[in-house]
């Protein structure tokens, strides 16, 4: 009996200090419920659901608000049921975010980052989450958005379509290639409006003021500056941010380059309200480029694919509107 009863005694104390070793790595220093990625936390939000929610996103969003600061931005942003993986730029430099399910975080700095479109996490709103789900149903593998094109790529786990594409704020879901069913280019962001086009003239005019080529397009402005006889070519997205810098030797007949001061920012709005009358146009809306002509100096203005006519041209003021053809 005694034999006995010191073998119960041993159990239970082993029990015992199995269930304490148990306990202090519940609420001890050794506890990692709390941390990301651990814990029934890092597998499904609070409130129960996935990410792809728009209750669920706000998390990711103040995650990321938190990490980056209050004029952070993101480079791209992939998010998965429970998961959230952002590339974003803080300081020259470029920093990864992690968010899990529950809205914890966890960050690391890398390299330096080169020019890139980027998106501000302020401009982030996790109601476009709910927009792209009503259009596209709930079977979302993946979304990914873009800081260059601020569009969400959207990837289904079965089913066809298997992609879609939307507009940051959830608008405009589509077939990767469809165009775009919102008006861009008459948009708030669009780099034909003269308020934005301005802020990138201003941009470049701090690299050279002799422009040889410029190209303007609702996302997208592409210049090509002399640069004591060579070619600098530079890229700029929305807000003015610089995309892509490269210098060249120049090539080609020399031609005489425009003064960037002579640069209009109001020519393009002016040609597209003008041809809203005189073609029959959407105004901004329709236009999908415009080209600066050296010789002779001026503007061309594409409208939508199918108009009649194609382009029209006007002066370095947006005036004097024609088109080939006209009488």
């Amino acid at each position: 009996m005694r034999a006995l009863a010191a073998l119960v005694g041993i159990v239970a104390a082993f029990a015992g200090s199995y269930l304490a070793f148990g306990f202090v790595q519940s609420v001890g220093p050794d506890n990692r419920i709390g941390e990301f990625g651990y814990g029934d936390a890092a597998t499904r939000p609070p409130d129960g659901g996935s990410l792809i929610e728009s209750d669920n996103f706000a998390r990711v969003v103040a995650a990321l608000e938190r990490e980056l600061g209050a004029e952070g931005a993101v480079q791209s942003l992939s998010v998965e049921l429970f998961v959230a993986n952002a590339i974003a730029q803080r300081n020259g430099g470029l920093r990864y975010v992690e968010v899990d399910a529950s809205g914890r975080s966890r960050a690391r700095d890398g390299d330096r980052a080169d020019p890139a479109g980027l998106v501000p996490v302020a401009r982030i709103d996790p109601a476009a989450i709910d927009r792209i789900v009503g259009k596209t149903g709930p079977d979302i593998e993946r979304l990914t958005l873009q800081g260059g094109t601020r569009e969400w790529n959207v990837d289904m786990r079965s089913g066809e379509p298997d992609a879609y594409v939307a507009n940051l704020d959830g608008s405009g879901v589509r077939l990767p290639g469809e165009p775009n069913p919102e008006p861009v280019g008459a948009g708030p962001d669009s780099l034909l409006r003269a308020k934005n086009l301005e802020r990138v003239l201003a941009a470049a005019r701090k690299e050279g003021t002799k422009v040889l080529a410029l190209d303007v397009r609702p996302d997208r402005v592409s210049i090509e500056l002399d640069a004591n006889g060579r070619t600098l070519s530079l890229a700029y997205g929305y807000d003015a941010q610089l995309t892509s810098r490269d210098i060249r030797a120049s090539t080609g007949v020399p031609v005489k380059p425009v003064d960037i001061d002579r640069i209009d920012p109001t020519a393009i709005e002016r040609m597209a309200r003008t041809s809203r009358r005189a073609v029959d146009s959407k105004g901004l809306a329709d236009v999908q480029y415009a080209l600066l002509s050296l010789d002779p100096r001026g503007w061309s203005l594409y409208l939508a694919q199918g108009s009649d006519p194609p382009y029209v041209v006007a002066n370095l003021r947006g005036r004097g509107l024609t088109w080939p053809g006209r009488g």
